[in-house]
């Protein structure tokens, strides 16, 4: 039986797989899953809900994840440092910030949008969500291997379902089929990866922890959620500092 697909749980599909990294919530909610909608730490990261599948914007998506694809490549070859923070806490790998710098890049490109937020605050928004999941889990949250599955399943057939008459859709669908041809998977492999696994179980805790505070009679909503976030931030920068990766250093070759 055929299911209508709404466009916010195609929209977090993408925010989810094409490893944004900008929020757990962006700009999307699915009641099945407990997303709830929430401020983001990187202002007013643009929707895709307007954006058509035009070939200038199909020759966009193909060059941002070809130069993704570069650019890991070269880390993979290079004798750089493979780690923009590594800690018992956070663990961001260099490879994972040129995804997610490349992404959120795109989403802007793709909305015409010239002023995008700085590259200090997306890894902050990377690094306080891996601190956000570290609490979440020290809070009593648990996300089993049966929720991520089931996260999992159901967006791929959103993004399956996608209505083939709906060009907005189809740019989604186009920005996946990009996304996984640059790993060199298979759709499947791709869909069954740690990769994969990773980021919905990570979505699930942030959604589950995010619920619990919102239904906490005894916390202010989203006031309270931003303040921890804030203050999980703020004590591991103290303790490890991070520096956002200089590429005109580490790839003088490749334009950003």
């Amino acid at each position: 039986m055929n299911r209508r697909i709404p466009m916010k749980n195609l929209f977090l599909l993408v925010s989810l797989i094409s490893m944004l990294l900008i929020s757990a919530c962006n700009q999307a909610q699915s009641d099945t899953f407990g997303y709830a909608e929430s401020k983001e730490s990187i202002d007013n990261l643009p929707s895709l809900q307007s954006v058509s599948l035009s070939e200038n914007n199909k020759q966009v998506i193909r060059e941002t994840f070809d130069s993704v694809k570069e650019l890991q490549d070269r880390i993979r070859s290079g004798p750089n440092p493979d780690w923009v923070v590594k800690d018992e806490k956070v663990n961001i790998s260099l490879s994972d910030y040129v995804l997610a710098k490349k992404n959120r890049d795109l989403i802007y490109a793709l909305n015409q949008v010239v002023e995008i937020p700085s590259d200090e605050a997306l890894l902050q928004d990377m690094v306080t969500k891996q601190l956000t999941v570290n609490y979440a889990k020290q809070s009593g949250i648990v996300v089993t291997p049966e929720e991520v599955s089931e996260a999992v399943h159901f967006q791929k057939a959103a993004l399956d379902e996608a209505d083939p008459n709906d060009e907005n859709h189809q740019l989604i669908r186009y920005m996946m089929e990009n996304r996984i041809r640059i790993t060199s998977m298979t759709t499947e492999e791709f869909w069954n990866s740690d990769e994969v696994y990773e980021a919905y179980e990570t979505s699930l805790y942030i959604s589950k922890f995010l619920q619990s505070i919102l239904t906490d009679e005894s916390m202010k909503g989203m006031d309270s959620y931003q303040q921890l976030q804030e203050k999980l931030f703020d004590d591991f920068q103290k303790a490890h500092p991070i520096k956002v990766p200089d590429f005109d250093v580490l790839f003088q070759e490749v334009d950003l």
